[in-house]
């Protein structure tokens, strides 16, 4: 730990600490409420994402917990997502100069932490085991029916928290990534353990598992690699999206985490320099609202948060080309509408 978790005694006290209605963090930890809104957010590669957004007062609650109490959690040095001071061009780098990629993805991963395995988390931070469960509630949402693999958490010397449902990670709340990361570091560990002095390198972003050699390697030797990390995953009690998993050879394009990978740094794709600079180019020409609905936008808000976003992304991974191109944009937003 590089701070101490803050004391919390009972769930009156949380209450006390997070200015929020000990009645509301009762029925939340009861599971007679359900104090989030259900959202879908476009992924990357198509589809999309459910994210359950948080009340208020309970990201309020959220965030207060991330930060007092999960903020000092130790980390492996090959998780890289949901830490500050490390980003998704951290992790990229750490495979510039490979030969051979492989890449891995844990299947729901948020979904399959149960809010048994976060109760393990507050319990080894040395929290009581009834503050343990309220906190493990409030940070997880109801969301499946309890069986003989994962039954209802039966806290007995409370009758009103028994449950016959089961509380995951929900996407969408401000802890889910740290307490992701506490429950994975299991997998962290026992990788690094397998790799050894393999001259393998591994990086884990959130559910996205990057493994990547210069020498002494070939399709024989990946099979290996993906069968002994399968098993690794699945003794950790998460799962392999099979159809997820990559091989990628000598030669090929080198893509991780949405970046393009080279023998000597890593670079945005060439697909995200024109998309950013086809809305640059569009607002400068025939200003923001045309452009928005041209480009099949809901409001002129939505695509600057949008090219906002990937002009942050830019400036974060290639200064050098994305710098000019952010003052090109802030100028074109000056023009009237």
């Amino acid at each position: 730990m590089s701070k101490d978790p803050a004391s919390v005694a009972s769930l009156g006290e949380l209450a006390t600490l997070t200015e929020t209605p000990y009645w509301y963090l009762r029925s939340i930890v009861e599971r007679r409420t359900d104090p989030y809104m259900s959202l879908q957010r476009a992924k990357r590669g198509g589809g999309v994402r459910p994210i359950s957004a948080p009340e208020p007062p309970l990201m309020h609650v959220q965030r207060w917990i991330l930060h007092n109490v999960l903020d000092g959690l130790d980390e492996h040095s090959a998780s890289y997502a949901y830490r500050r001071g490390r980003s998704i061009a951290h992790c990229a780098k750490a495979h510039v100069g490979a030969r051979w990629l492989v890449k891995m993805d844990i299947h729901n991963f948020f979904g399959t932490v149960t809010e048994q395995r976060v109760y393990k988390v507050f319990r080894d931070l040395g929290y009581e085991r009834l503050i343990s469960l309220e906190m493990a509630r409030l940070c997880t949402r109801e969301e499946m029916k309890s069986s003989t693999r994962a039954p209802g958490f039966r806290y007995t010397a409370v009758p009103s928290y028994v449950s016959g449902t089961i509380g995951v990670l929900p996407q969408g709340a401000p802890t889910s990534g740290a307490l992701a990361n506490a429950v994975a570091t299991r997998i962290d560990r026992a990788l690094s353990g397998l790799l050894g002095d393999r001259g393998i390198t591994y990086t884990r972003y959130s559910d996205d598992l990057t493994f990547s050699t210069r020498d002494g390697f070939d399709r024989v030797r990946a099979s290996d690699l993906i069968s002994q990390v399968t098993g690794v995953v699945q003794s950790c009690g998460f799962q392999v999206h099979k159809k997820k998993t990559h091989v990628v050879p000598p030669g090929a394009r080198h893509v991780v985490l949405g970046l393009l990978v080279t023998e000597n740094n890593v670079r945005l794709l060439p697909e995200i320099r024109r998309r950013i600079e086809q809305h640059v180019r569009g607002v400068e020409g025939f200003g923001v609202r045309h452009h928005a609905d041209h480009r099949g936008f809901d409001d002129p808000s939505a695509m600057i948060g949008y090219v906002g976003g990937c002009l942050s992304f830019a400036l974060s991974v290639d200064p050098d080309w994305a710098a000019p191109m952010y003052r090109r944009w802030m100028k074109a937003l000056s023009a009237p509408w």
